[in-house]
């Protein structure tokens, strides 16, 4: 199965630093997404994505249409001296077109926290990531450049 992981230090400070930016280019993110005709969910493949600085960002393909997977789940920021400092995650999006959304977050994330955000991927970053796993989408890269510019040649993930 298709799919992404994560890993971040959400009590470091670059996570908490970033957090709002991330925030906001998640938004951004999900409106070109949808703009291209990606349905996008919330967690549980219905009603809205959910982009809260509290609760965090959770979203997933569209299950009245069948397009959906596992969900995308980023915590927010948590306090310092808490017994996990580490939060992890794996989105199953079975190249399902929502696979768009997810890896462009990831990507976002991966640029603005550095180190303390990991993503491992059944992507390759030549293949996938550049040209995105369905025919007539961009990539993550293409998608997260035109938006933010800056995305490196080599891959950071």
């Amino acid at each position: 199965m298709y799919s992404h992981s994560f890993a971040a230090i959400v009590t470091g400070n670059r996570y908490r630093r970033q957090w709002p930016v991330l925030l906001a280019d998640t938004r951004r993110i999900l409106i070109a997404v949808g703009e291209l005709g990606i349905g996008l969910c919330g967690p549980d493949g219905f009603g809205a994505p959910l982009l809260d600085s509290h609760t965090g960002i959770g979203f997933n393909g569209d299950a009245a249409t069948g397009r959906h997977g596992t969900p995308l789940q980023l915590p927010p920021p948590l306090g310092d001296g808490l017994a996990v400092p580490a939060s992890s995650g794996t989105c199953r999006t079975r190249s399902e077109r929502y696979d768009l959304a997810v890896t462009a977050v990831l990507l976002r994330a991966r640029l603005l926290i550095g180190d303390d955000f990991a993503v491992l991927s059944d992507g390759r970053w030549d293949v996938e990531w550049n040209q995105g796993p369905r025919v007539g989408f961009p990539g993550a890269r293409q998608l997260v450049d035109d938006l933010f510019g800056g995305v490196p040649a080599c891959s950071p993930l």
